[in-house]
């Protein structure tokens, strides 16, 4: 049995044929719709046809409500009221906290964002579940909608049409090593003295660092491997070894900074995007404008002290689009 209405069933149609009953005549609804008398009298003619149901008695003088027309009345007030109050709900559903929210990013984000984030946008949750750890398994997190909003520089989840993307930032990964280090940075191939820094093979930016030095034909035996941005820097800073990193992961921990060799990658220079990632249609316009403030966030936090520093690191990074 079909359960689509037809097409003279609809809610602006009850609504004037409500008024008509409550107003006592076509001619009264008419005038207060701002309509013709006409059009009131098609209007409740289609409403009718498509009932299967005669609404009121024409033979009477004023017109009255046939039975069928008295429940209509009833209950059709409930159904407009209902359908105006969902409108409404819907309208302000951006402005209405949400229950909770999971926002989950990389541990070198999180450096950088989660207080401010939370300070920015608080009042839009009642409560705020805020994670940081392993990209990847993040996204698993994400697909099976445990995590709802994710900020990551994986590519990953890129070719899901459920989703949607806001570009937040892009960097050039930068090549660090110990400040009393005297060896040549270029080529990398020179650093076989002091071993290298890996960031975790767990992570998206572990994968993008291993997949750019196999398409250098570079072979780097896994001797150091780190899952933390103050893992690997200050590693370097101690003199364990050399490293690749971000300019965010370097300025995530500034303190160190004196005791560190900072340049850009001599050849094959290689970048990660940073981008928020969420479910189309949940949580309205919250999403771009947690984006939005991110990219204000980190374009005037640590990051800017270190490019006062180091000038040439702006060149390194581009903001949004």
């Amino acid at each position: 049995m079909s359960t689509k209405l037809s097409s003279g069933f609809d809610l602006n149609s009850v609504e004037v044929f409500i008024l008509t009953a409550e107003l006592g005549g076509m001619t009264q609804s008419a005038r207060h719709l701002g309509m013709t008398q006409s059009a009131v009298s098609q209007t409740i003619s289609k409403l009718e046809q498509a009932l299967g149901a005669r609404l009121f008695d024409r033979t009477m003088r004023p017109v009255a409500l046939t039975p069928a027309g008295k429940l209509l009345r009833r209950d059709g007030g409930e159904l407009i009221a209902a359908a105006k109050l969902l409108a409404r709900e819907v309208r302000d559903e951006t402005a209405r906290p949400a229950d909770c929210i999971t926002i989950a990013m990389a541990e070198s984000l999180a450096n950088h964002l989660t207080a401010p984030l939370l300070k920015a946008v608080g009042p839009r949750a009642l409560r705020w579940q805020m994670r940081s750890g392993i990209s990847l398994m993040q996204q698993r997190e994400f697909l099976s909608r445990s995590i709802d909003i994710l900020i990551t520089g994986s590519s990953q989840l890129e070719n899901l049409e459920e989703v949607e993307h806001f570009p937040i930032m892009d960097e050039a990964f930068l090549i660090i090593a110990p400040a009393d280090y005297a060896g040549p940075l270029e080529p990398i191939e020179t650093l076989t003295d002091l071993p290298l820094v890996r960031y975790s093979l767990l992570s998206a930016m572990g994968q993008r660092i291993e997949r750019q030095l196999s398409r250098m034909r570079m072979q780097m035996p896994n001797v150091i491997e780190v899952d933390s941005t103050f893992q690997q820097v200050s590693s370097v800073a101690a003199g364990v070894g050399w490293s690749i990193t971000t300019p965010l992961c370097l300025a995530s921990q500034l303190e160190l900074l004196p005791q560190l060799r900072v340049a850009p990658m001599p050849r094959a220079s290689f970048r990660r995007r940073i981008q928020l990632v969420a479910r189309k249609g949940e949580f309205g316009g919250l999403p771009q404008e947690i984006a939005t403030r991110s990219t204000a966030l980190l374009q005037g936090g640590k990051l800017e002290q270190l490019t006062n520093t180091l000038p040439w690191i702006a060149n390194c990074v581009s903001w949004g689009e």
